[in-house]
């Protein structure tokens, strides 16, 4: 459990995994001899907290964010938020935000953060969101609205991503979202 609990702290930082084994382990068995005795201090020598170790689980934590988001949508209805962009190296990106009901209060998630195989089109795009639907065995038929910011391989009648999620989810609603263009007339007003 201290070894897991140790990894989602360095997750949560961006540290580099060996800070655990380089860093934090011999803090933690100063801070023990210190207030307590050696003998304690030698218990902090049995966590495992290796590079390849805290890889692991970090893995571990991921994959139950994962398995905990999709079974929350699975048995609900929810809307997509998706953008394709352009990271630093010049790759294309799909980012899909997930909206559903959960308890009291709607929730937003990161569903999909994935590089697009080829090219930016519609119909890649609808390829990656699908076959991600179809290995987590998530229902079109509970999207209930996508929102997207425009661009023509979202938006095309025939061949756009929307489109080909309406083929899917028959009573599909879609929306379009002003602020990405707001953005970026106001980086053009900020050069």
């Amino acid at each position: 459990m201290a070894s897991y609990l140790v990894s989602y702290r360095i997750a949560q930082a961006g540290e580099a995994h060996t800070v655990a084994e380089n860093f934090i382990k011999p803090c933690v068995k100063d801070i023990i001899e210190c207030m307590f005795d050696e003998k304690a201090a030698k218990v902090i020598d049995t966590i495992p907290l290796s590079n390849d170790t805290i890889s692991r689980r970090i893995g571990d934590l991921a994959e139950n964010v994962k398995s905990t988001l999709i079974s929350r949508i699975k048995s609900t209805k929810f809307s997509l938020q998706m953008d394709e962009s352009t990271d630093v190296a010049g790759l294309a990106i799909l980012m899909v935000i997930v909206r559903y009901p959960y308890l009291d209060s709607f929730h937003e998630d990161l569903l999909i953060c994935k590089p697009l195989p080829t090219t930016t089109t519609g119909t890649e795009i609808f390829k990656l969101l699908d076959e991600f639907f179809a290995e987590n065995s998530i229902l079109w038929d509970n999207c209930v609205d996508v929102c997207t910011d425009g661009a023509n391989a979202m938006t095309g009648k025939m061949c756009g991503a929307i489109a080909k999620i309406k083929e899917k989810a028959k009573g599909c609603s879609s929306s379009h979202c002003k602020l990405h263009r707001h953005v970026l007339a106001m980086k053009k007003c900020h050069l």
